[in-house]
């Protein structure tokens, strides 16, 4: 098990749309403790660690001024949830962004629309609320029967991207779908980012053999060239924020750029105020990938 230090992490806001987010441990009686700076979603978010199933949160009257909306989704280890992670949406009149949580339906071979927040974005809201997508179609359908997130760039033009001329119409650009997983499929959630205001400056999605990681997708929206790193490149077993993921054994973040940015050579004013953010996949006990965010 990693050991964070003693000290919480308080990360600065990730864009104009994310406010900011929060991780938690969970024990196996349930009960959270934070590896973020908390704040007012630590009781949301037991709430999450007790029911098992993500949520979307618009409540103005159980969330901050500032914020209009949080999303906080369970990361699963061997049927156990182990990790909650909460995102939060600024208020702010520039945030455009949407979250989205895909349940099945009917006879689980397709998933329809559970919860989503818009922000301003209301044709797309639109769309979203009648389309359903089958197992292995549209994003939603593609994590849920690959069983690993995916990212999708350039959204208007994306062969993967069903609804992309909603995405056209509000200028949304990327998108990272995350499956749930308990014994069974339980939700795949949904991130999409507009050019103006990314969820985050950079997503990779990680995948673990025996001799350590590999990259199998990345995006760097809005990072300098030196983050970038070219897919099929390589960490070790315990290198970068995969490997802290893996011994951890749970979602975890830090500010080192010598974790968030492991394989890369990053000048030290580009490394400053920068963090990172892991999301562990784990099929059963095993875990197989690692979604990483970087802010």
């Amino acid at each position: 098990m990693f050991h964070f230090p003693n000290s919480l992490l308080s990360a600065p806001p990730a864009s104009d749309f994310l406010a900011a987010f929060e991780v938690y441990d969970v024990t196996p009686a349930g009960q959270v403790s934070a590896l973020t700076e908390e704040s007012a979603f630590r009781d949301l978010v037991q709430t999450v660690a007790m029911s098992g199933l993500p949520t979307i949160m618009t409540d103005s009257s159980c969330l901050p001024p500032d914020v209009a909306a949080v999303l906080m989704f369970p990361i699963y280890r061997d049927g156990e949830i182990v990790s909650v992670i909460a995102l939060a949406a600024s208020r702010d009149s520039t945030a455009l962004g949407v979250f989205e949580i895909w349940e099945p339906v009917g006879d689980y071979s397709e998933v329809g629309l559970a919860q989503g927040y818009y922000s301003k974005l209301e044709r797309f809201q639109n769309v979203s609320s009648y389309i359903r997508f089958e197992k292995g179609s549209g994003l939603p359908g593609t994590v849920w029967d690959n069983h690993r997130a995916a990212v999708h760039n350039n959204l208007p033009h994306h062969p993967g991207f069903l609804r992309s001329a909603g995405a056209m119409d509000e200028a949304l650009t990327s998108a990272v779908g995350i499956p749930i997983f308990d014994d069974d499929f339980v939700a795949s959630v949904i991130l999409i980012s507009s050019a103006k205001s990314p969820l985050a400056r950079g997503i990779e999605i990680w995948t673990l053999d025996e001799h350590g990681f590999t990259l199998c997708e990345g995006s760097y929206p809005s990072l300098p060239p030196c983050f970038t790193l070219r897919d099929g490149t390589r960490l070790g077993p315990d290198e970068g924020l995969p490997g802290m993921a893996r011994q951890h054994g749970g979602a975890c973040v830090s500010s080192n750029p010598e974790i968030y940015a492991a394989g890369r050579v990053i000048p030290g004013d580009q490394a400053a105020q920068r963090c990172g953010l892991a999301l562990p996949y784990y099929d059963g006990s095993v875990l197989t990938s690692v979604v990483v965010l970087l802010f």
